[in-house]
């Protein structure tokens, strides 16, 4: 009979115990979940531009804005490219 009586309380108490482990870890994730949600949502800096840019928005060159574009140097092999689509195609001598 003393048996089961201690049984019994050894029963109550792990219970209890195992409500308060959990109560402890509810109460831990709500506020680790509250910390984050206070926290300002754009990474850290409010005043800070997207990481990702869209896809609409023209690119950020000055020189396009200017209306201006680099010009680069004609290597030798854009001049015979330009040579060979001035010639005539056919090989006929022309008169």
């Amino acid at each position: 009979m003393v048996e089961q009586k201690q049984s019994a309380i050894q029963r109550i108490q792990v219970g209890l115990v195992g409500l308060v482990v959990v109560l402890l870890f509810v109460t831990l994730a709500d506020m680790v979940l509250d910390r984050v949600s206070d926290g300002p949502q754009a990474g850290g800096m409010p005043d800070a531009a997207p990481l990702i840019a869209d896809k609409d928005a023209t690119p950020d060159e000055p020189l396009a804005e200017l209306g201006v574009t680099p010009v680069a140097k004609e290597t030798d092999a854009e001049r015979a490219a330009k040579d060979a689509a001035k010639t005539p195609l056919s090989s006929a001598p022309v008169r």
